[in-house]
């Protein structure tokens, strides 16, 4: 699952530190893998959020090769540390970086005398030192109970000095609350702090063809804060200088004063960009800390860019840094020199990952990488990650597989076996001979489903089949001399699905393939019981099968309209309303894949005035908000209008459904659903809807995915439930040997027991 992230106010940084531990519970795994495993995470955080690889050419890839044999191999936590900078080196960013060991803070100091610290003075001269870490140490109703008497002494102080020394990421809220409140006291004409920009990518944009889901990757820019003086205040310029220390992190109020001239920065050693950019720091595990920059600075007219007015060595006592602040506060305010205009920073650019189409037999360090980045994938984009088992815990196991995976099939079977733990009808893996090797290039011309509790010959797609003696209704009992029970579980573990019943069918479908121009040799059961011996070369035929005899549109006894929307088509959809008009009620057959006649048909059905017919969410991966990231983006899919002049279909209407129902099919059904109330007949669909999208692997692989949560129009999940029918039926095998569509039967009788039933009375379904 994903980690939560914890919120660390600061002043200007969205500071997060995320822990990238396994899940509670998880099997700790070998030390040397769970540090792959830490870097491999982090790698990827750094993948989709780190600005510079949006447009820098980093090879990202690369880095991860190089560093991790050293990371494995780490004798000690230093060592550690060190491996993984050299991975961060590569994007040549100084914020990007390990962090020091954390120290143990003492708590705050007591005075001798007891006192209290003390928000705000007055120094010699009459300038006014407001020291924001006092704020932490005092008891928020000490800080209110005097923030009247605060403000006018702020308000009216000839300079102002901030000491932003004790506002870091560990400060307290208030701190950065009480600074927020009293900002409008220190500024005494209007001021534009810069802004920042973020990666966020909503959805997976494919890395291989193209989707139907509109997925985009981007930089969003904040809109930039602009401050002006609390009411009353005097238009008098003054300097208002801010102290800042090496863990200050500067608020934007800091950096607009100096870029209007009206305020300095004393810095107690370099000022580094750190201090003002949104990171977050990673915990790796073993003490080992990273922080990742995940925001950039946009040019601000007039500003040279992030500079420390005066520098102050590291060491000075207090003494000397007030003497050097009181200095510069007492510097006439001057509107700021004139600073060329620094250039405008790099749009962000599409870069597909790198295939390594040549590396069919991946050494190590690509093995590995090729774990990491579908791990990464999945993690971040895929919107049923709540759905999956334990996804942390597939990092450090499949890690651990690719250390012996050494040929070019060991290693596809392995991402192989990685990608059907995200259970998923859409989920496949493709690109790499040896999959065709291993699982076998040509099958048999049948349709084979799972019909009561066997693999059984449902249709037959060539003559060739039926030449050799097989019929309808025949069940498989071995291909090849292996009985089909162990074929089926030998291949199981390779093989997802988003329900165990389409698994299932998945396992049949693929039963007797094997090498082009083999002889599948098939052991067969008749409905009579008998079994007996065939034989059939395997190789490459037409693909579609013998073409239906009967119209894909008509009118079946009892006045009831069939539309079998596995062949109708788009264009065809008026006509075969026109012939349907008249009936009692209307078959939709959905046992298969439509032609995206759903747009069509809804509006035409559409009895209950339904607006929404789908609900749907994709992962949004950004780095401004944690919250957003996690809730994803959400819509509702509105459903077409009813073309002017069309009339309206208002009798019972029925969708046939089985696990042939898959994606486009199950989405016909929840639009029928929201329209009509339409009743489903059969058994559940797949489970699995959501526009495909894909990514690329070392050795030419690509792996498809489910891009998209599709649910029901009110909410309900869809996704491994699949349609759930109102009458379940499923054919027999004795049916299907006779020609009887049992199934249809059944929902002729749905429609001929329901007279009464009129549209926008049929009951809903449960999701």
């Amino acid at each position: 699952m994903r980690k939560p992230y914890r919120l660390v106010p600061g002043l200007a940084v969205l500071f997060l530190c995320l822990t990238l531990a396994p899940a509670a519970g998880a099997a700790p795994a070998e030390p040397r893998i769970e540090r792959i495993a830490q870097v491999g995470r982090l790698w990827g955080f750094v993948r989709y959020l780190h600005p510079y690889l949006a447009y820098r050419d980093v090879d990202w890839d690369a880095a991860l090769v190089r560093a991790l044999p050293a990371v494995a191999d780490a004798p000690s936590p230093e060592a550690y540390a060190a491996a993984v900078q050299t991975m961060l080196d590569a994007l040549g960013d100084p914020v990007t970086r390990v962090l020091p060991p954390e120290k143990t803070t003492p708590p705050p100091a007591t005075a001798a005398d007891g006192a209290k610290p003390t928000v705000v003075r007055t120094l010699e001269g009459g300038a006014v030192l407001y020291d924001a870490g006092a704020v932490d140490k005092l008891g928020i109703e000490e800080v209110f109970a005097g923030f009247g008497p605060m403000t006018r002494t702020l308000a009216e102080a000839p300079a102002v000095i901030i000491d932003l020394r004790g506002a870091t990421e560990t400060s307290g809220f208030y701190v950065r609350y009480v600074l927020d409140e009293v900002q409008g006291f220190l500024v005494r004409a209007p001021a534009r702090a810069p802004t920042e920009r973020y990666l966020l990518h909503s959805g997976y944009r494919p890395q291989d063809g193209s989707t139907s889901g509109s997925y985009w990757s981007g930089f969003v820019s904040l809109a930039a804060t602009t401050f002006t003086p609390a009411a009353g205040s005097s238009a008098t310029p003054r300097r208002v200088v801010f102290l800042v220390g090496p863990e200050t992190l500067l608020p934007p109020l800091a950096l607009a004063l100096q870029a209007a001239g009206a305020a300095s920065l004393v810095s107690v050693g370099p000022l580094t960009e750190e201090r003002a950019v949104t990171s977050r720091v990673l915990e790796l595990g073993e003490g080992v800390r990273v922080r990742v920059r995940v925001g950039e600075i946009l040019p601000l007219p007039g500003w040279p860019g992030l500079h420390a007015d005066v520098e102050v060595p590291a060491g000075q006592d207090e003494a000397t840094l007030l003497a050097t602040a009181l200095a510069e506060a007492r510097r006439p305010p001057a509107p700021p020199e004139a600073a060329a205009p620094l250039p405008a920073l790099p749009e962000a650019v599409f870069r597909p990952d790198a295939t390594y189409p040549e590396m069919l037999e991946p050494d190590l360090a690509h093995r590995r990488l090729a774990v990491i980045r579908a791990w990464n994938v999945i993690h971040f984009f895929y919107p049923y990650l709540h759905l999956l088992d334990d996804w942390d815990a597939v990092l450090p196991e499949f890690l651990a597989r690719m250390e012996t995976a050494a040929s070019g099939q060991d290693y596809a079977l392995t991402i192989q076996e990685m990608m059907a733990r995200v259970a998923d009808g859409h989920t496949s893996v493709a690109g790499h001979p040896a999959l065709l090797a291993f699982f076998g290039d040509s099958g048999l011309p049948l349709e084979i489903r799972w019909v009561e509790g066997a693999a059984v010959v449902t249709r037959i797609l060539h003559e060739d089949a039926r030449a050799a003696g097989i019929q309808i209704g025949d069940a498989i009992l071995a291909v090849d001399g292996e009985p089909t029970a162990a074929r089926m579980e030998r291949f199981r573990k390779y093989t997802t699905g988003s329900t165990a019943a389409f698994v299932q069918q998945r396992l049949c479908r693929s039963l007797t393939r094997g090498a082009a121009g083999s002889i599948a040799v098939l052991s067969l059961q008749g409905v009579d019981g008998k079994v007996r011996e065939t034989r059939l070369e395997r190789r490459r035929r037409p693909a579609a099968p013998p073409a239906d005899p009967s119209p894909a549109v008509r009118i079946l006894p009892g006045n009831i309209g069939y539309m079998d929307l596995t062949r109708l088509e788009l264009p065809e959809v008026p006509a075969a309303f026109d012939t349907v008009k008249d009936t009692r009620g209307l078959v939709l057959d959905m046992r298969g894949y439509p032609n995206g006649t759903a747009w069509a048909i809804a509006p035409r059905i559409n009895t209950r005035g339904a607006r929404v017919g789908a609900q749907f969410r994709r992962s949004q991966v950004m780095a401004l908000s944690a919250e957003e990231g996690e809730a994803g983006f959400y819509f509702a899919q509105p459903l077409p209008p009813l073309p002017t002049g069309t009339a309206l279909y208002t009798r019972p209407t029925v969708m046939l459904i089985d696990d042939r129902a898959i994606s486009q099919s199950e989405h016909s059904g929840l639009f029928f659903e929201a329209a009509a109330g339409t009743r489903f007949i059969g058994t559940p669909t797949a489970g699995a809807n959501g526009d495909v999208t894909s990514f690329s692997l070392p050795g030419g692989l690509v792996v498809y995915f489910t891009g998209h949560d599709v649910r029901h129009a009110d909410g309900g999940q869809l996704q491994r439930k699949g349609l759930t029918p109102h009458v379940e039926i499923a054919p027999t095998r004795a049916g299907l040997h006779a020609g009887t569509d049992e199934v249809l039967a059944r929902a002729l009788e749905d429609i001929q027991q329901t007279p009464a039933r009129e549209a926008g009375t049929q009951e809903t379904p449960t999701p």
